[in-house]
């Protein structure tokens, strides 16, 4: 879903860059709070949210990906709870998500995150994506959508 409230056709789009050998990130920070994302029959490598976009507090978000291609990621920064073992000469790391996350985790914002997406699912994702044509309808008549 684009912020213009259209939808792209996403599940091609990853299909086609699949058949060429390409990685897929999908930027789903307009689509998660508006409708379900089944990550699984979506088949994109890596998937992003933000969590101020789904009701919950800014400075966090979240990263979905095939666990194949996250063992395979090296980590960018080092430090705290990413480190399994240190020897003299190399670090082994922590496997995913762990090995991805240095230093101070950002606890309040991640309880936040949690609640936000406890509130949409006891509202539903379906009840919230049915209500969204329902509300562009109402902004139209109301003339306070800018198109």
């Amino acid at each position: 879903m684009a912020s213009i409230a259209s939808a792209l056709p996403i599940y091609d789009i990853v299909h086609w860059a699949h058949a060429v050998g390409a990685k897929v990130l999908v930027d789903a920070c307009q689509s998660v709070p508006h409708m379900a994302v089944d990550v699984q029959r979506l088949d994109a490598d890596f998937l992003v949210a933000s969590s101020h976009k789904m009701c919950g507090p800014t400075g966090i978000g979240f990263l979905y990906g095939k666990s194949d291609l996250l063992f395979a990621m090296p980590p960018f920064l080092g430090g705290g709870e990413m480190i399994s073992d240190v020897f003299l000469d190399h670090s082994t790391f922590a496997e995913p998500p762990s090995r991805f996350e240095a230093g101070t985790p950002a606890i309040g914002e991640a309880i936040g995150l949690g609640a936000a997406i406890d509130y949409l699912s006891a509202i539903g994702m379906q009840k919230i994506h049915d209500y969204e044509p329902m509300k562009i309808f109402a902004m139209d008549l109301m003339g306070s959508r800018n198109t």
